[in-house]
């Protein structure tokens, strides 16, 4: 079995760190993580960052998205140096899987000035290795 979909995020413009609000063509409103069902594994594939400003965004990890305040973890990070667009092809694509079920995905960002930037991603969901 193997889904793919693309998710769209976003700063806020007007503070220089936050969680993007992800958005689909397949959910009825935005969310803040994406949650890795038992068994099955997300491949990240970072598509396209575009910005008025330099920004950096952070996809994390938690092993347990259920407890009241998550550990989120830092596992890929990538910077829009300057305004303008960065195209990201043919890069490794980030992988986590879903062991209990209760691990989740999410992406922040982090600026040295508030600005608007955006970012588009492909997932892949899949019980393949």
């Amino acid at each position: 079995m193997r889904e793919l979909l693309t998710l769209f995020g976003k700063t806020d413009g007007s503070s220089t760190t936050g969680t993007c609000k992800l958005s689909s063509e397949l959910f009825q409103s935005p969310v803040d993580y994406l949650r890795i069902p038992k068994g099955l594994k997300l491949k990240l594939w970072c598509k396209r960052i575009a910005g008025n400003g330099e920004t950096d965004f952070i996809i994390e990890f938690t092993k347990d998205v259920t407890v009241s305040s998550p550990t989120w973890t830092e596992l890929s990070r990538e910077k829009l140096a300057s305004k303008g667009e960065l195209i990201l092809e043919k890069r490794r694509p980030v992988i986590v899987r879903g062991i209990t079920g209760r691990e989740a995905v999410r992406i922040s960002w982090s600026q040295p000035s508030a600005v608007n930037s955006f970012i588009e991603v492909e997932v892949e969901v899949s019980d393949e290795d």
